[in-house]
C-alpha cells in the first residue's frame, strides 16, 4: 500500500488536505515504510473508502510530477552498478600504426576543409529516383559536411548524368568544368562527389584532375560517426564499418609504394613489402574487431534477456537521422537528462529510458541509431548489434521530421532498411508511425494519413501518442483488462500491485474488507495469479 499511495501522490499532488499533513512528509514516510494508514485515513471509513475518493478526484486533476513519468532502468537492467547501457569494458584496441592506415584511408584533417560539393544525378531512365529531387539531395550532402567541425562549404554544383560508371564518374565536358571551378576558386581545398562509393580508381583519377583530397559518402559518414562515438560500443561499431572499405583499397595497392604510412612510425618486419603490412594489419584489427562485437552481441542479448524477464514492454523508436528520435523519447519519459542535439547522427548508441503509459503501465522506450540514404550496405551492416533491439521490440515508433521537404524519400529509405533487417512482418504491420516537427510548419498541416502529429518540443500529440502505444502494447503482449475482488492489504493484493498494473481500486460494496481492482495484468501473470492463491487455497481447504 505504501507505495501505492506514495505513487499516486507524486502523479498527481493531494486533490485535498489529509488530516494537515502536507504532501512531502506523505511521500517520504511512505517510500520509508513509516506511515500510520489508520493516522493518516482515520476520518474516513477505511483505507478503501479514502483511495476510492482519492482515485476519483486526482484523475480530475492535471498535475504531474517527474518521478512518476519515468523510472530508472539502471537498477533494473544492471546488477552490479549503474553504468549507461552501451557503455562496456571492452580493451583499447588502438594501435597506432593501424590508426595511422585509417586517417590515410579516409583522408582525415586535424584543421578541416573548405569543400566543393558536387551532387551527381541521374536525369532520366530507370535509375533515376522520382522520390526526391537533386536539390534536396544536395542540401543533405551541404548537411553532412557542415556536420563536420571546421569543414565549410564554399561551393556546391549539381551534374546530371546518364549513369555513374565512368572511370572519371563525369563526362569529359563536365570533369573540365568543375576542374575549372576547382582551380579558380583557390578557397577550395577538398571535392565531395555526393555517392555511396567511389572505386580506389576513380579516386585516384579525380584528384589528378582536381589536385586536392577527394572525398565521397562513405569517407564523410565514417567521420561523422568517428566523432559522435563516445562510448566503446560506438567506437567498435564504426571501426567495423572501416574495414570494407579500406580492404576495397587494398585490393588496389601496388608493389612499391612508399612504406611511410603518414607520419607514422616505422613498421613491417624484414622483407615486408608496403601491401603485406597493410594486409596484415587490416587482418590483426579485423580478428580483433569480430572478438569484440561477439561481446558485443552477448551483452546485447544479456541487456534483452534482463528485460524480458522484468516482463516490461519494449517500444524501440527509429527514423531517418535528425527526425527527432531523442526528443520524442525525452517527450514521452520526461527524463531530464536526455539532451537532443541538431545534428546528423548525434546518437550512435542503443539507449534504455523507462516511461509511464497513461494506465500506469510501464514500458521501456529504445532509442536507435538514425538512417540515412545512399550509403552502402557494408556501413548498415556494422550497427546490425543495435538494430537488433529494434527487431526484438514489442512496438516499433517510426518518426518522421514532417517539416523536412525530402520527407518522402527518407520515409521510403526509412521503410526500406527496416525490410532489409528482417523485421518480424507484424512488428512492421503495426508499427506506429509519428509526424513530428509540426511546430515548424506555418499554415495547415500537410496530409500526415495514419500518422499521429507531433510536437517533441512542444508537446503537442504526445498524450495521444501514448494512448496509442499503449493500445498496440496491450495487443502486441496480449494483456487483458480484468477486475479481481481480493482481500484488502493481503498477499494477493501486494502481488498484483507488484507483478501486474493495477489501474483503480474500489471498494466492494457488499464487503469492505475486500477491494476490487480492475487491473491490467498478461495471460502468464494471471495464470500464475490463479496457481499461487486460487489452487493453492483450493488444496489447503482439502487438507
Amino acid at each position: 500500500m505504501y507505495s501505492f499511495v506514495a505513487r499516486n501522490i507524486l502523479r498527481h499532488g493531494l486533490p485535498y488536505p489529509v488530516l494537515g499533513c502536507n504532501q512531502e512528509n506523505i511521500v517520504k514516510n511512505c517510500f520509508f515504510g513509516k506511515l500510520n494508514t489508520d493516522f493518516v485515513f482515520k476520518q474516513k471509513s477505511n483505507y478503501l473508502s479514502c483511495t476510492k475518493y482519492f482515485l476519483r478526484d486526482v484523475r480530475e486533476i492535471n498535475v504531474g510530477y517527474q518521478i512518476s513519468m519515468n523510472f530508472s532502468t539502471n537498477k533494473l537492467l544492471h546488477k552490479s552498478n549503474n553504468r549507461h547501457e552501451s557503455d562496456d569494458e571492452y580493451e583499447e584496441l588502438e594501435d597506432p600504426n593501424y590508426k595511422d592506415l585509417v586517417r590515410q584511408t579516409f583522408k582525415m584533417s586535424d584543421v578541416g576543409h573548405q569543400v566543393f560539393v558536387i551532387q551527381p544525378y541521374i536525369k532520366w531512365g530507370p535509375s533515376k529516383r522520382t522520390n526526391t529531387t537533386p536539390k534536396l539531395q544536395l542540401d543533405e550532402a551541404v548537411a553532412l559536411i557542415k556536420t563536420l567541425p571546421e569543414w565549410n562549404v564554399v561551393s556546391t554544383r549539381l551534374v546530371s548524368m546518364m549513369n555513374f560508371n565512368k572511370p572519371k564518374i563525369f563526362g569529359k565536358g563536365n570533369l573540365e568544368i568543375l576542374s575549372e571551378i576547382v582551380t579558380k576558386n583557390k578557397a577550395i581545398t577538398a571535392v565531395f562527389i555526393s555517392l555511396n562509393m567511389l572505386s580506389p580508381q576513380q579516386h585516384r583519377a579525380l584528384e589528378e584532375v582536381f589536385k586536392v583530397p577527394v572525398y565521397d559518402r562513405y569517407m564523410i559518414v565514417i567521420q561523422i560517426f568517428k566523432l559522435h562515438a563516445t562510448t566503446k560500443a560506438a567506437k567498435i561499431q564504426v571501426a567495423i564499418g572501416e574495414i570494407p572499405y579500406m580492404w576495397s583499397w587494398l585490393k588496389h595497392d601496388h608493389e612499391g609504394m612508399s612504406d611511410k604510412m603518414g607520419g607514422g612510425a616505422t613498421i613491417g618486419g624484414p622483407g615486408e613489402s608496403y601491401i603485406e603490412i597493410k594486409k596484415r594489419l587490416l587482418q590483426d584489427k579485423e580478428r580483433k574487431l569480430k572478438n569484440e562485437l561477439q561481446r558485443l552481441k552477448t551483452q546485447r542479448e544479456l541487456l534483452r534477456s534482463r528485460r524480458q524477464k522484468l516482463n516490461i514492454p519494449t517500444v524501440a523508436v527509429v527514423g531517418y537521422t535528425n527526425a527527432g528520435k531523442t526528443s520524442l523519447i525525452k517527450a514521452l519519459t520526461r527524463e531530464e537528462t536526455l539532451e537532443p542535439k541538431d545534428v546528423l547522427f548525434a546518437t550512435l548508441d542503443v539507449t534504455v529510458h523507462g516511461g509511464i503509459l497513461p494506465s500506469g503501465l510501464k514500458v521501456l522506450f529504445v532509442d536507435t541509431v538514425g538512417f540515412l540514404s545512399d550509403i552502402p550496405t557494408n556501413l548498415i551492416q556494422s550497427f546490425v548489434a543495435t538494430l537488433e533491439d529494434a527487431v526484438q521490440a514489442d512496438v516499433l515508433i517510426h518518426i518522421q521530421d514532417v517539416s523536412h521537404p525530402d520527407l518522402r524519400a527518407q520515409n521510403d529509405h526509412v521503410i526500406e532498411t527496416l525490410k532489409s533487417i528482417k523485421l518480424p512482418e507484424n512488428l512492421l504491420e503495426n508499427m506506429i508511425t509519428v509526424g513530428n516537427k509540426i511546430d515548424l510548419i506555418s499554415g495547415p498541416l500537410p496530409n500526415l494519413g495514419t500518422s499521429i502529429p507531433v510536437s517533441a518540443t512542444s508537446g503537442f500529440g504526445i498524450e495521444e501518442l501514448k494512448r496509442k502505444v499503449e493500445q498496440k502494447i496491450i495487443k502486441a503482449t496480449g494483456q487483458i483488462f480484468i477486475k479481481i475482488r481480493v482481500p484488502n492489504g493481503g498477499s494477493e493484493y501486494s502481488w498484483l500491485f507488484k507483478e501486474a498494473t493495477v489501474i483503480q481500486v474500489t471498494a466492494d460494496e457488499k464487503d469492505n474488507q475486500f477491494a476490487v481492482l480492475n487491473t491490467l495484468i498478461s495471460e502468464a501473470n494471471l495464470n500464475r495469479f490463479k496457481h499461487i492463491f486460487i489452487s493453492s487455497k483450493v488444496k489447503r481447504n482439502k487438507g
